[in-house]
């Protein structure tokens, strides 16, 4: 699969609504009410190849969502915050909702988790 890369895509095409919760592949939130932040998006694959290499900034208090070129499957997300803190996940991307990842950062902590709706066995 292609990687898709961009330098920096804030405000620009591949972000849905700011205020759409669960309607992308990525779904990130800052919480700092004052600074905004840039983060740096990666996703491997289950080869290990580079699939987005994507940095975005997030506005205080906002949401986004990245819409990514990705076919269902499991990926690794890992999302820098500032060029300095750094967190990782596993997960299932797909077109549900639950098929995400959820970025969440703020008081200079990022944290990455695997969709909306974690379902325990």
């Amino acid at each position: 699969m292609p990687a898709f890369q961009s330098k920096s895509e804030a405000g620009t095409s591949g972000l849905s609504d700011p205020q759409a919760l669960g309607s992308g592949s990525v779904s990130v939130r800052n919480y700092d009410a004052t600074e905004a932040h840039t983060l740096t998006v990666t996703v491997t694959d289950s080869h290990d190849e580079t699939v987005v290499d994507r940095s975005v900034t997030v506005e205080p208090s906002r949401t986004l969502s990245l819409q990514l070129p990705l076919e269902r499957a499991v990926y690794r997300v890992e999302v820098t915050l500032d060029h300095e803190v750094r967190d990782s996940v596993e997960c299932l991307i797909g077109s549900n909702p639950e098929e995400c990842a959820v970025v969440e950062c703020g008081n200079g902590l990022i944290s990455v988790t695997a969709g909306y709706y974690t379902r325990c066995s």
